[in-house]
């Protein structure tokens, strides 16, 4: 058969194509060639670096190399994201981020030093629902009757409470009041212990807990829960009806979730190789077992880096649009 124009360009074009995928294999293969590191952007001991501490060793077996797990709290998660994005994207530093990390933060402070095209998701490692709930003698028992009252509230409105201004919490909150059309007035506390001993005291009458926060409280009744903010019931709530199942659909459904990402230039072969290990990780039993304890589930199917992708762009299509509406500024 003779050589034609076309067959040599077509030849070319594929050449080219292998030798550009060649460098990301060969680092690939050769990856990882020294210790990991992954930042945990808040304090130790928080939910956060649990998690991380309890993938960072199977990582380690799995990698046949050191995992180093390394605190770097501050300006709510800030300076630890922006070390993430200083480094080089070998796949050798890595961050342990959660809902929200990315979608509001750089909406919320002037000075964050990233942005969520700054870094490459990975998978998760946990997941979690928010709970709806409210005070254990509350006459509330379905979010159909939270609305009813914020409805019926006059000005001034009825007390709910956040874990902090700006956070997931409270912006998911807001969503919610925007369902309701009720009378509502924003409560900060710092964190979800302080806002559970609020609840309990009916200082506010609902607030949004995460699971490790809420589920101690609602198993010994001293909260109670109307609903989880999650579009299907997680196996850590069976008998909790959803939002969604209670009719209240669009932006209420969001996990709270850890997950591995990395700079944004990392090779995809490492990072598709990172999400391999992770995604395996995440699904034996001991692991699985562990988490729960800690208020947590872990996929056992779909955790891929597509998936994660899209939960992110899903965050941000929402969370920082309400985060400017309620003109959010913290720094």
């Amino acid at each position: 058969m003779p050589i034609t124009r076309r067959h040599v360009l077509a030849t070319s074009l594929a050449t080219a194509a292998v030798l550009s995928t060649a460098p990301s294999l060969a680092l690939a293969q050769a990856y990882p060639s020294k210790p990991i590191r992954i930042i945990v952007p808040y304090p130790a001991g928080g939910a956060t670096d649990v998690a991380t501490r309890l993938l960072a060793p199977r990582l380690q077996d799995e990698l046949k190399q050191n995992v180093i797990v390394e605190n770097k709290p501050g300006a709510s998660g800030n300076l630890g994201m922006q070390d993430l994005v200083r480094s080089q994207a070998d796949g050798h530093t890595l961050l342990m981020s959660l809902t929200g990390m990315l979608s509001i933060n750089p909406a919320t402070f002037s000075k964050a030093g990233f942005t969520a095209a700054d870094v490459v998701p990975i998978a998760r490692v946990s997941l979690a629902p928010l709970m709806l709930v409210v005070p254990a003698d509350s006459p509330w028992k379905t979010m159909g009757d939270l609305v009813a009252a914020g409805k019926a509230a006059g000005k001034g409105g009825l007390p709910y409470g956040s874990t902090g201004p700006g956070g997931l919490s409270h912006l998911a909150s807001e969503l919610i009041n925007g369902h309701a059309n009720g009378h509502y007035t924003h409560v900060p506390y710092k964190g979800g212990a302080p806002l559970a001993q609020a609840l309990m005291t009916s200082e506010v009458k609902w607030g949004l807990l995460g699971t490790a926060d809420a589920r101690g409280f609602i198993q010994g009744g001293k909260l109670k829960a109307i609903g989880q903010l999650r579009a299907s019931r997680s196996e850590l709530w069976p008998d909790v009806a959803t939002l969604t199942e209670q009719g209240y659909k669009g932006g209420v459904d969001f996990d709270v979730w850890f997950g591995l990402v990395a700079p944004a230039k990392t090779p995809p072969a490492v990072v598709q190789l990172l999400n391999q290990k992770v995604a395996q990780i995440v699904t034996e039993p001991d692991f699985r077992k562990r988490l729960n304890e800690l208020g947590g589930v872990s996929m056992t199917s779909g955790n891929t880096v597509e998936a994660f992708n899209e939960v992110l762009q899903r965050e941000l299509a929402v969370l920082p649009k309400t985060a400017k509406d309620l003109g959010l500024q913290l720094d």
